[in-house]
């Protein structure tokens, strides 16, 4: 009997690539052996071989996009010329590892049949009817009448398998549509996409057949349909095409063409789609340092390593806590303030922004604050930090100082609701009794998601943490 190598909790996002596979088919590996590696927009992940044998099969080809789900089967182990499953069977099978719980839950709709059920799942669930969770997020999605579907899984529960196939089978569109659109349900199913760009097209009312895809093997990709229901399709599909001749549209010569693809790739999707859909509303202020460089000093007299950094980190953390309104994330139209104050902090690296975060920030005294900072960038930059390196973050803060550069117009890291950039420190005028002087100082600029905050809101956040940073030896209690 084959092991099949699945994908263990990882913590990544819900979508990424699989960079490599480690082995071929044939080759034999040992348990433990790392055989492939996936790479989200937070971190990579070795997969290994959960049992000695010879890779039989690989369900998925190298640099394809693919749903990071926990037991989601990449490939099968097993001893040379044994028989091979086929995706779906093993697929299936996942269903029924779901063991008790996952028939506990479907069993539960056909319980109860309460009202609280349907209306959890949407309307698109049916009391009645047997489903797997998944299964009936993806009708709720698409719209999908359970009980017009026959279930293949545990206890005859319909699998999130049977949606795609009933949807890729043209039952699922309209019983009064027109011919067009059988047309477009039955070439749709020859399109190769993504199912979050074929989600995203049902959402915007874009026709797959118009686009074309920059995925792997030319798969249609979440971007490519976000560019063709912004309106840019255009430009993009003549830079595309000007790009394969070498040449742009107006006869200048392209060098090089890079396609984005794995952490750059989600990265750019990812605040893209967070432009696109918070209202982002910057405020700027100059605040004054010269203080708190002070008391850097006398911390380093005691033998205290910190930079201005911590010290700032420290008190962006008490003004999370006195204002926690922008210490939430904002999702399904709620504002969810938390109680856990954990700040990211953004790093440049070789493989793009990568954002550790530094958590329960205001509890932790200075000198630990500035170790776990420096571990935590350390380890971005040599790319040997964890996936819950990048987990659980409720605010982010950026330096774009080292770049030399005053303000940022930064773009907020969702689901958080706020980011706060730190500019360059320079010498500002400063006007006292009439007369100018200079000091040192660093221009802050805040970003809201103006749909939970407002410019007032802003103001006072500014003002609080401008108390902290001009006078901090009222809260010197830190160390």
């Amino acid at each position: 009997m084959v092991d099949v190598v699945r994908i263990p909790k990882l913590g990544l996002s819900d979508y990424g690539d699989l960079v490599a596979w480690e082995t071929d088919t044939g080759n034999r590996v040992e348990r433990g052996d790392v055989v492939a590696v996936l790479e989200s927009d937070k971190a990579s992940a070795e997969i290994e071989a959960p049992e000695s044998g010879v890779l039989l099969e690989q369900y998925v080809e190298e640099g394809e996009e693919i749903a990071i789900e926990v037991g989601k089967p990449l490939a099968v182990i097993g001893e040379e010329g044994e028989a091979v499953p086929s995706l779906a069977e093993l697929e299936d099978d996942g269903e029924s590892d779901e063991g008790p719980a996952g028939a506990g839950e479907a069993a539960s709709n056909t319980g109860t049949g309460s009202g609280d059920d349907v209306a959890a799942n949407g309307g698109a669930a049916t009391p009645d009817v047997k489903a797997t969770p998944r299964a009936k997020r993806r009708a709720n999605e698409a719209d999908v009448d359970l009980a017009e579907i026959d279930g293949t899984g545990p206890q005859d529960a319909v699998t999130e398998g049977d949606i795609e196939d009933f949807l890729e089978s043209g039952d699922g569109a309209p019983a009064e549509g027109s011919d067009e659109s059988d047309a477009d349900a039955a070439s749709a199913t020859d399109i190769k996409a993504t199912p979050r760009a074929k989600r995203r097209a049902e959402e915007d009312g874009v026709e797959l057949s118009r686009i074309d895809g920059t995925g792997p093997q030319g798969a249609i990709t979440e971007s490519d349909v976000e560019a063709v229901a912004s309106g840019a399709d255009a430009d993009r599909s003549d830079a595309s095409a000007t790009a394969s001749d070498e040449t742009t549209a107006d006869g200048l010569t392209v060098t090089e063409a890079r396609t984005l693809t794995g952490a750059r790739k989600t990265i750019a999707e990812r605040l893209s789609r967070s432009a696109r859909e918070k209202p982002h509303v910057m405020g700027t202020r100059d605040i004054g340092i010269e203080r708190l460089e002070e008391v850097k000093d006398r911390l380093e007299e005691k033998g205290v390593d910190v930079s201005l950094n911590d010290l700032i980190l420290h008190f962006v953390g008490r003004t999370l806590e006195d204002l926690p309104e922008f210490n939430a994330h904002f999702e399904d139209d709620d504002h969810r303030l938390i109680d856990e104050v954990n700040v990211g902090y953004a790093v440049d690296s070789e493989r793009g922004l990568m954002v550790p975060v530094i958590d329960d920030v205001p509890n932790r005294d200075l000198e630990e604050l500035a170790s776990e900072r420096r571990r935590l960038v350390e380890a971005v930059l040599e790319n040997e930090h964890s996936s819950s390196d990048l987990q659980g973050g409720t605010f982010t803060v950026t330096n774009v100082g080292v770049f030399d550069m005053d303000v940022s117009y930064s773009i907020i890291n969702p689901p958080q609701v706020a980011i706060l950039a730190l500019g360059r420190r320079k010498q500002i005028p400063v006007e006292r009794d009439g007369d100018v002087e200079f000091e040192r100082a660093i221009t802050f600029s805040l970003t809201i998601d103006h749909r939970v905050l407002d410019g007032a809101d802003s103001g006072a956040f500014l003002e609080r943490l401008a108390e902290y940073l001009e006078y901090p030896g009222r809260a010197f209690d830190a160390v």
